[in-house]
């Protein structure tokens, strides 16, 4: 029997392969059913299933059939494995009939494929980095930044915030090897940078916080109402007190014993504050928080 698609008279199977490509709202889909030989089989199979494999399940009805359409075309395709190649003689001689419409490989050229492939990439890409704040963190932080640069809207916002808090308060109380107050006055004012990014992640959180007081979301979540009532007073008392700490040292370039002893001052609230840090992180562990 001749080959639908090439026309070769040689080896043939019946098979049916489906590809589906899906845009969210609509689909578009291909279907090839006839006798084919080895080659063509092993095209249209290639073809029809990498296209639905990598542009099927962008879609409601797509997400559900691509995996059948994947399935059957595995299948179908395992079971032509056998089939002999088309030998010279049968290559030589090929036959069309006059009403014979080879089918298309796939839906859509080849170029309206990789554009539309490179956009679903680019969007993937962007959800898992969206989602990775920690490996995003790590490597490419300033896309991490501009990614999580708003408010708190989600649970991967919030990683961000907490992240880049921990690294603030990190850099913050850094050891020193400075001794005396004209050493130690440049080095605790050139950590100014994280102070200010402290802040606004403070600021980012009381905002989201208050959101979550107004809307009690506390009232069944245990783990909810200790960041509620405990984390969030803890970390605005944190970033007060050192506020002022670099606003005293900063405008003293030469200590005063007023200066020392309001610094003093500052420096057991800020103990306070984190001793707070310390009550919150022991219920947490308690509860089982994340």
């Amino acid at each position: 029997m001749s080959c639908r698609s090439c026309g070769i008279d040689g080896p043939t199977k019946y098979v049916e392969f489906y590809q589906n490509i899906g845009m969210l709202f609509a689909r578009r889909s291909a279907e090839v059913k006839g006798d084919l030989c080895r080659t063509c089989i092993g095209t249209y199979f290639k073809s029809y299933t990498l296209t639905t494999l990598f542009l099927g399940w962008w879609g409601l009805i797509s997400f559900f059939l691509t995996p059948c359409f994947i399935l059957n075309n595995v299948v179908r395709y395992l079971l032509s494995f056998r089939l002999p190649k088309p030998d010279f003689a049968a290559m030589s001689t090929v036959h069309v009939s006059a009403d014979a419409v080879p089918p298309s490989v796939g839906s859509g050229s080849f170029k309206f494929k990789m554009i539309y492939g490179v956009i679903i990439g680019l969007v993937v890409l962007g959800v898992v980095a969206f989602n990775s704040v920690r490996f995003m963190e790590k490597h490419a932080p300033a896309v991490n930044a501009q990614l999580h640069q708003g408010e708190i809207t989600d649970e991967s916002d919030g990683e961000y915030t907490g992240t880049k808090i921990r690294a603030d308060i990190d850099a913050l109380n850094k050891d020193t090897n400075a001794t005396t107050w004209a050493e130690l006055r440049p080095d605790f004012l050139s950590r100014e940078s994280y102070l200010n990014d402290l802040k606004t992640q403070n600021n980012k959180l009381q905002r989201r916080l208050e959101i979550e007081q107004n809307a009690n979301l506390g009232a069944n979540d245990v783990c909810e109402q200790l960041v509620l009532d405990e984390l969030g007073p803890a970390l605005k008392d944190y970033v007060e007190v050192l506020s002022k700490e670099f606003s005293v040292i900063k405008s003293t370039p030469t200590p005063t014993q007023d200066t020392v002893s309001l610094l003093g001052d500052l420096g057991k609230r800020e103990a306070g504050a984190r001793q707070q840090f310390n009550t919150y992180i022991g219920h947490r562990d308690e509860k089982r928080c994340k």
